[in-house]
């Protein structure tokens, strides 16, 4: 249930996000992806804070174990907050222990937001983790740059609407940070992503597959369409909508001829 109502929501910010006209172009949009070289790994010295605003590295706040990394903005107002809430939920099912097993990471790719931005989205989608096992991070923009060229990650940055065009996924690390797994932000599947834990828990590091290139923006300006899960969720709606339309005026016209 949980599940339904955060993808009924992401359906209705992607729909409040429409209206904003987006900038970018299709050419920007298609180099939008999440694709780890080999040999991936989260920088280990990075400078970093916490929610808390307390100086940190990777390293120190993935606490020598496997670790879910998310990067995300924490203003967002399209997907981001859906694809935590997600993640949250799906960890709640794994049956691991958060802080003892493995470590929740989130890195804000929006170098405006700090500390209190990365309370914010926190409070409203872990309320209740141990400060040790879910961390929300924030860094300069030199250091998100490094992040995300070291994770083949590739954003785009929107100044007409500030915001980003950026990858849904979640990275899945071993305790040395190492990316073990790419899994998707929108679709994660409890059972896989404990297996993916217990993986990376081992120094397993498996086939990263293809390209993830599912990712937050909102409505596309470029083609003139919402991003392709969006896009199947709009085209399951309106056809409903057309066939009780059609219905509704179909038993207007019998009544109509009854009478």
């Amino acid at each position: 249930m949980r599940r339904v109502r955060l993808l009924a929501l992401a359906l209705l910010a992607s729909l409040a996000a429409g209206s904003a006209r987006a900038a970018l172009t299709q050419a920007s949009l298609s180099e939008v992806t999440l694709a780890p070289p080999p040999g991936a790994r989260l920088p280990p010295g990075l400078a970093l804070r916490d929610a808390a605003g307390q100086a940190t590295t990777p390293a120190q706040a993935q606490g020598r174990r496997p670790a879910v990394l998310v990067l995300a903005d924490y203003t967002c107002t399209v997907l981001c907050g859906t694809e935590l809430g997600l993640a949250s939920a799906a960890l709640e099912k794994v049956k691991l222990r958060a802080g003892s097993d493995y470590t929740f990471l989130a890195l804000g790719i929006d170098p405006k937001d700090g500390p209190a931005a990365a309370a914010a989205m926190k409070a409203a989608h872990f309320p209740q983790a141990p400060a040790e096992a879910v961390r929300f991070l924030v860094a300069d923009a030199e250091g998100i740059q490094r992040t995300e060229t070291a994770l083949g990650y590739t954003a785009h940055y929107d100044a007409e609407t500030d915001s980003y065009a950026h990858p849904l996924g979640l990275l899945v690390l071993t305790a040395d940070g190492a990316v073990s797994r790419v899994l998707s932000g929108l679709e994660i599947d409890p059972p896989t992503l404990r297996l993916a834990l217990v993986e990376a828990g081992q120094g397993r590091v498996g086939s990263l597959g293809e390209q993830l290139r599912l990712f937050c923006y909102g409505f596309d300006a470029a083609r003139g369409i919402y991003n392709a899960w969006v896009e199947r969720v709009l085209t399951i709606g309106t056809t409903v909508t057309v066939l009780l339309l059609g219905s509704f005026l179909a038993w207007a016209f019998w009544r109509e001829r009854r009478a």
